[in-house]
């Protein structure tokens, strides 16, 4: 089987499959030190510190898209968690803050990668709940359901990422 001197080596398969693995184990290591040094609300932090592994993998890797993807959603989601306390908003604004932050997150996917569209889809269901939340408009997402949007929204994300074909 031919393939490229970079992955054919034992050092670059080595390499390669350990920026992730040793980028993940870094962010947790960091965000377990947190607390110790007195940061309120560490936990949310781990989101930004996995976001930044997958960012690392993303630049450092050989086929990056799939953590290109992981990357923004999990920086978006940790900033979307912590910019409330960061600026004292009110509870009001929590939700909608979060929301537009994971569209944020998606949106810089398609910007960073035009030819992938897909990320606007979930990008445009945030966007409108999030207008819906901050102009107090018909709820979009039922309150029965409200605490399942979110993690259903990354569910199929992370599935698209598994199951769609590599191009």
């Amino acid at each position: 089987m031919a393939g490229s001197a970079a992955t054919d080596t034992p050092l670059g398969n080595r390499r390669r499959r350990g920026i992730l693995g040793g980028a993940v184990l870094i962010a947790v290591g960091v965000t377990y030190l947190l607390p110790t040094l007195g940061i309120p609300n560490a936990t949310s932090y781990l989101f930004l510190a996995l976001g930044a592994a997958f960012a690392t993998a993303y630049a450092m890797g050989f086929n990056p898209y799939v953590y290109l993807v992981p990357a923004a959603v999990l920086i978006s989601f940790g900033t979307g968690l912590l910019i409330p306390g960061w600026f004292g908003l009110p509870p009001e604004a929590v939700a909608p803050i979060f929301l537009a932050s994971l569209t944020v997150g998606l949106v810089a996917v398609f910007v960073i990668r035009p030819n992938r569209r897909w990320p606007l889809l979930p990008a445009a269901i945030f966007g409108l709940v999030t207008l819906a939340e901050v102009f107090r408009l018909a709820a979009i997402v039922p309150p029965s359901l409200q605490q399942l949007f979110v993690p259903l929204i990354l569910i199929a994300v992370g599935g698209y990422l598994i199951l769609a074909p590599r191009i």
